[in-house]
């Protein structure tokens, strides 16, 4: 795989496309200049720290989907403006970022990246009553409320939120069990955070349940570098299959240290790295597994929102030197602000109405039809598995999403 600024081959295949509105039953005008009071959305990132890396994929969707808007025309004929404050991956600091925004009187929010920052804003923004689309939430059992819109969903509608992570699992579970050898030795190598704790948890007890063996565990602190520790004791045991509970940038770190001792892993699922992360390290990761939501194929690229969407995130992160596809990160951003614009360009600029109307109807994304019916209003589960053929992405499980299938060594 390409590094992320040598993107010809990764970007050559993507096809022409015509602007379209960036949602369904949205009018798209490109003749037209926006004009008047602005519609001002806020939201914090983490634009510096551990989490930037993925944040960047965010902030490059909140800067397409505006410019994408007025280009068709704006809203109602008025531009839309996004407020972005950087919260550098604190959770504090992003509740605090939420409390200025509010306080300025930004008319509509968008959640930040990551699980500890989203519920650290849910806070305030609960409180003031605006609704709350989120592209993550790495703790979806810890209940925000009815203004919670996530579009990264997890659990299928389930009431037990003890229970939100185990789809996941079972996606997992399904995705390994399907090549024709599994894995059956097991390490997990976590980090201390609110996702990947939850994901490594939940895949570790329905992995066991089906008969794997876990060789090892064991957690590092968010922000890690030095990871030659870890990747000894992953060589010593030799699994069939490493799982990282990875965020950020891990898996290059990590990836590094299985190289300065001269170990090869057989097969390796990553939980949440950048994509940056996995493309920086080439031929490398050939076959690693990832957590995904969407790659950019049929079925899912396969309609005109999504083929515009990869041409202009290529051309635009390209130039911002950030992974130049449209994958589950860069998918997940975007359908958040899908969420947010069909009920605006439904019920109006009212936040109120728009809680209202998302609790009660369902939203076309560029990850599948989204509803908010299950607890904290997580509805239908959309995690799926990816693995890296041949340099590119592509959806691996469930069948009726996958691309190709999956190819464990044996």
């Amino acid at each position: 795989m390409q590094d992320a600024s040598d993107s010809q081959d990764l970007t050559s295949d993507l096809a022409d496309a015509e602007i379209v509105a960036p949602v369904e039953g949205m009018e798209c005008d490109p003749g037209t200049e926006p004009t008047g009071e602005p519609i001002v959305v806020g939201g914090s990132l983490s634009l510096t720290g551990p989490l930037a890396p993925t944040a960047l994929v965010h902030d490059e969707i909140g800067k397409i989907v505006v410019e994408w808007v007025n280009e068709c025309g704006g809203i109602d004929g008025r531009p839309l403006e996004r407020k972005v404050l950087d919260d550098q991956s604190s959770p504090a600091q992003a509740a605090s970022n939420y409390e200025r925004l509010l306080a300025e009187g930004v008319d509509l929010v968008m959640g930040p990246y990551g699980g500890a920052s989203t519920l650290a804003g849910a806070g305030p923004v609960s409180r003031a009553g605006y609704a709350y689309p989120t592209a993550t939430n790495g703790a979806p059992g810890q209940l925000i409320g009815e203004n919670h819109f996530p579009a990264h969903q997890f659990g299928a509608g389930v009431t037990d939120p003890t229970k939100m992570f185990d789809a996941y699992a079972q996606t997992l579970l399904g995705a390994l069990n399907s090549s024709d050898t599994p894995p059956e030795t097991i390490f997990f190598a976590n980090a201390k955070f609110p996702t990947t704790l939850s994901y490594g948890a939940a895949a570790e007890a329905a992995l066991e349940e089906d008969g794997k063996n876990i060789v090892g565990s064991v957690e590092y602190d968010l922000g890690t570098t030095d990871f030659s520790s870890i990747a000894t004791r992953i060589a010593s045991e030799d699994p069939d299959l490493v799982y990282l509970g990875a965020i950020g940038a891990d898996v290059t770190n990590i990836y590094l240290a299985f190289d300065a001792i001269g170990y090869e892993p057989r097969a390796v699922y990553a939980a949440a790295p950048s994509p940056a992360s996995i493309a920086n390290l080439g031929d490398q990761v050939e076959g690693i597994l990832l957590t995904s939501i969407y790659e950019n194929h049929a079925p899912l690229g396969d309609t005109d929102i999504a083929r515009y969407l990869a041409v202009t995130f290529s051309e635009a992160a390209e130039a911002d030197g950030l992974f130049p596809l449209v994958e589950t990160q860069a998918a997940g951003g975007f359908a958040a602000w899908q969420i947010l614009l069909t009920a605006v360009n439904e019920v109006g600029v009212d936040n109120a109405a728009i809680i209202e109307w998302l609790n009660a109807n369902e939203v076309s994304t560029v990850v599948g039809d989204i509803s908010f019916d299950g607890f904290n209003n997580y509805g239908e589960d959309f995690n799926r598995v990816t693995q890296v053929q041949d340099g590119k992405r592509v959806l691996v499980w469930p069948e009726d999403v996958a691309g190709a299938p999956i190819d464990l060594a044996p």
